[in-house]
């Protein structure tokens, strides 16, 4: 079970996939630069500390199933001969952990002193190097300029598709005159894997929930559609899910609080918000993320 920079890569490149996560949204969950975990998903580093425990915790998977792609028991007729295994392990770490602590080999530490003591060692170095190269604002700046270059690049195609249509309206001296001689054209719309594609959703795993009430109008309007991602189940602020409170079943955009509670809010502001303290927050479940729904407006 030694470890691979190439598989550990593949391992966390493949969780993010499942759960619909970018690289930035990594680096915001554990509080960690960008190129750091760029050289985690390049192989050209590894997780470990503090930050493994964070990745581990988001990707929800334990931190030696992303070092070694399984179970210390897996290839174990018990329990037992795996914890053998294990402390063997730790055991042979011994004399690594006494040179990069720079501790005295002949006193008798526990193995368990020695791992913490190194796991923090390896933390406090890393967010030293990182606030020593953590980018200027100007620098900041550019990084946001660019990734809403990448967002403007994906809906190119659409921006163009819109232009051609206006250019169309703007040969008719009036408004008018282009209803009259506008004719409709059999355009296909969007197919369902299409937009799947685009939102990083998984169409194998999408529940269509039909909006019952006028709790989040304007935007999703009573009768709408909705495309629920069962796989997308982490709470990112202001994103709207499909969710489960005692007999309730409905769409809310969700938040995080700071005391560990969940802020449930309606786009209504006839129907009230609710807040669900860190105590009660079992009681409610969280189907899916709903990336996509389509308004029905009766005229």
């Amino acid at each position: 079970m030694s470890m691979d920079l190439d598989r550990v890569a593949e391992r966390i490149k493949d969780l993010m996939d499942s759960k619909g996560l970018k690289q930035v949204d990594v680096v915001k969950a554990i509080g960690i630069s960008k190129s750091s975990v760029s050289k985690w998903l390049n192989a050209k580093a590894c997780p470990s500390g503090e930050y493994l425990r964070r990745l581990s915790e988001i990707l929800e998977t334990s931190e030696y199933w992303l070092l070694n792609g399984e179970y210390p028991y897996s290839s174990y007729a018990n329990i037992d001969d795996a914890m053998d295994y294990m402390n063997a392990y730790e055991e042979s770490m011994r004399n690594h952990y006494i040179t990069e602590l720079g501790l005295d080999p002949s006193l008798p530490y526990s193995i368990r002193f020695l791992k913490e003591e190194f796991e923090n060692k390896i933390f406090s170095e890393h967010e030293e190097f990182e606030k020593r190269y953590e980018p200027s604002a100007e620098q900041e700046r550019e990084i946001e300029e660019y990734e809403e270059w990448l967002e403007w690049e994906e809906r190119a195609d659409d921006f163009i598709e819109n232009k051609l249509i206006l250019k169309q309206i703007e040969t008719y001296p009036t408004l008018i005159k282009f209803i009259e001689n506008f004719k409709h054209v059999e355009q296909s719309l969007r197919s369902q894997s299409e937009i799947a594609e685009r939102t990083n959703s998984n169409l194998s795993k999408t529940l269509f929930y039909n909006q019952e009430d006028h709790s989040m109008h304007p935007i999703i309007t009573i009768g709408a559609q909705c495309s629920v991602d069962l796989t997308k189940r982490t709470i990112k602020n202001g994103k709207f899910y499909l969710i489960k409170s005692n007999n309730f079943y409905g769409v809310r955009a969700l938040f995080s609080q700071s005391d560990g509670g969940l802020l449930l809010q309606c786009k209504n502001k006839e129907y009230p918000d609710e807040k669900i303290s860190k105590s009660k927050i079992d009681s409610l479940e969280v189907l899916g993320y709903v990336y996509a729904w389509t308004n029905m407006d009766p005229w």
